[in-house]
């Protein structure tokens, strides 16, 4: 009996182990938990519909510090916890073993995700790993590995673990990181009763890729790529529609890596991680800009994998297969094609689709990228200007660490709608946030921002102008559109808007109103984004004061117990140099420029 190493921890014998199947492998293995769409999609469905961050711990070497919100966990117990599972993985019969490339362009990082099969249904990780990630290359060794059991476990284990860790609760998800080994280029996770693929394989596997990325110097970006932008936002702050498009190379992850000269940087190399798109299906139409990326599966050339989202003639039923309880698609009669607005089947608006990259780019991954735009995507509903460019590399970094997004249905475990701010718009750090700070404080600084410099710092609101009032009661507003933001985007990214405005209370700069109506099509700009349409000048400063506190506040919050906070000190200080104009002083501005 011949064996496999699967890791230094779990040797399996060959015959146990499914090794880097093929997509044919998958079609027939995954036969009873999927349908196939009207248009050749793979439906699949999976009994949690997002993520929990909250129930992610870090094991990490003494004198490593993680940052805000991180939360680490005992060495002892976490090594005694990763002894059982190892032991859990080599009593089941089965398991997918399957390795990839994530990164491109000279850093590339093996990954070699191992999937328990004792539940077939989860066998459609892997699948969908199999395409968000490069193909593997014998010279590329893993380095990361991500152990997956979807299932519950059987109570002889789930009561060792509990002899070890009282507080573990067999009903609740749980990754659990192990970078001890960070020295050696050795990271793992392991991820037990997960079985949503973005918190099982997505996540974890990213988390572990920009961990390294970040130790080597480089830049982590949780962020799109087009061109030589690289647009910022969580989840509900339209990333991805900003991002997709026929010049799209990556909508979530990337790495940057810092070039210098005398001690300088001059240049950011780009280094895309992934070769799919997870994409959002919520409110998706044709012309959407991942609608091609959807169909290209009606051909029956291309895979598209789907989960997760409303389909005519399709039901969602809990079936006991195998042994097993699974929410999966079946045909309530004549199979049609995904219906991207309805939710009331799937009961989710975190409906999820993968398509490759190249299916929308053929020169996708051709050419070396490098950063040219900086774009942060917030959602504002108050005084927020539709698009602005950041001249100052302070202020740049302190709108970066404290990135405005919502909480969508992509996010267990939270309310769908509450505002938060985030660092960079992640969640998926594991180290001190300062750090990042303190090298993007210095590539703005070297490298310049505005008319004169290498990079274009801008920030899109995708929200409202005036939706709500001081109180948080909605008073109506201006939305800005889908169209007006990939519009804002294209003008500023490619240097065609001419005459920019200093704001009168933070110094940054806006486009002319003027301009935009009459040279770019955007008609009526001023009229329509004038806030003063929906607040008093008094209100729009109590607005400004309520956001500078803010702000200040929440940059303490996560850099003041971190190592670099003195060299960070000027950045939080960036919203105390801000003096508030007078009243009049508002109102003469967008008198002039807005109305």
């Amino acid at each position: 009996m011949s064996s496999f190493n699967v890791s230094e921890s779990l040797i399996l014998p060959k015959e146990r182990i499914f090794l880097n199947p093929s997509d044919d492998f998958y079609i027939n293995y995954l036969n009873p938990y999927y349908v196939v769409t009207k248009d050749g999609q793979y439906l699949f469905a999976s009994t949690q519909k997002g993520r929990r961050p909250d129930k992610v711990y870090y094991m990490v070497p003494k004198g490593y510090k993680l940052g805000a919100g991180q939360k680490g966990f005992d060495i002892d117990v976490g090594k005694e916890i990763y002894k059982i599972i190892m032991e859990y993985l080599r009593e089941i019969p089965q398991v997918v073993v399957a390795d990839g490339i994530q990164g491109e362009n000279g850093y590339e990082v093996g990954i070699r995700s191992v999937v328990s099969v004792e539940n077939p249904h989860s066998a459609y990780i892997s699948w969908m790993g199999k395409m968000m990630v490069f193909p593997p290359k014998e010279e590329v060794k893993p380095s990361c590995y991500n152990f997956i059991i979807p299932e519950k476990l059987p109570e002889k284990y789930t009561s060792q673990i509990k002899k070890v860790w009282p507080d573990y609760n067999e009903n609740d998800p749980l990754s659990l990181y192990d970078f001890t080994e960070m020295e050696n280029d050795i990271r793992c996770v392991i991820n037990l009763g997960i079985d949503y693929f973005g918190g099982a394989f997505k996540k974890p596997n990213l988390t572990m890729v920009w961990n390294k990325g970040e130790s080597d110097n480089m830049i982590s970006f949780h962020a799109g790529l087009s061109e030589s932008s690289v647009i910022i936002g969580l989840s509900g702050t339209g990333k991805t529609t900003l991002t997709v498009g026929p010049y799209l190379e990556q909508d979530d992850a990337i790495l940057g890596k810092v070039i210098t000269k005398d001690d300088k940087i001059v240049d950011v190399k780009l280094v895309g991680l992934e070769a799919a798109s997870f994409a959002k299906s919520e409110g998706l139409s044709e012309k959407s800009p991942e609608y091609p990326g959807l169909m290209k599966s009606k051909d029956r050339k291309h895979i598209v994998l789907a989960m997760n989202i409303d389909c005519e003639g399709v039901d969602y039923v809990k079936k006991n297969i195998n042994g097993y309880d699974v929410e999966i698609p079946v045909s309530s009669g004549d199979i049609g094609s995904l219906l991207c607005k309805s939710y009331e089947k799937s009961r989710t608006t975190n409906g999820r689709f993968i398509f490759l990259f190249s299916d929308l780019n053929s020169s996708w991954a051709k050419a070396d990228k490098y950063l040219r735009n900086f774009v942060l995507s917030f959602k504002r509903y108050d005084i927020f200007n539709p698009v602005i460019k950041v001249t100052n590399p302070l202020m740049a970094v302190a709108f970066d660490s404290a990135c405005e997004s919502i909480i969508t249905s992509a996010v267990s475990g939270k309310v769908p709608g509450t505002r938060v701010r985030s660092y960079s718009a992640t969640d998926f750090m594991a180290r001190e946030q300062a750090e990042q700070a303190v090298l993007k404080k210095k590539v703005f600084t070297d490298m310049g921002l505005g008319q004169d410099g290498k990079i274009n710092f801008l920030i899109i609101n995708t929200g409202f102008v005036g939706e709500f009032d001081l109180s948080g009661k909605s008073i109506g507003g201006e939305k800005i559109t889908v169209s007006d933001s990939k519009t804002l985007l294209r003008l500023c990214t490619h240097g065609l808007i001419k005459n920019w405005i200093k704001d009168p209370v933070y110094g940054y700069l806006v486009p002319s109103p003027k301009e935009l109506s009459e040279v770019h099509g955007m008609k009526n700009f001023g009229e329509r984004f004038n806030p003063l349409n929906y607040y008093s000048p008094h209100d729009y400063l109590e607005f400004v004061k309520i956001d500078i506190k803010e702000r200040k506040d929440f940059l303490h919050k996560i850099f003041a117990s971190q190592r670099n906070y003195k060299n960070l000190e000027d950045v939080i200080g960036v919203w105390d140099e801000i003096v508030l104009p007078s009243t009049k002083e508002i109102k003469r501005f967008y008198d002039t420029y807005y109305s």
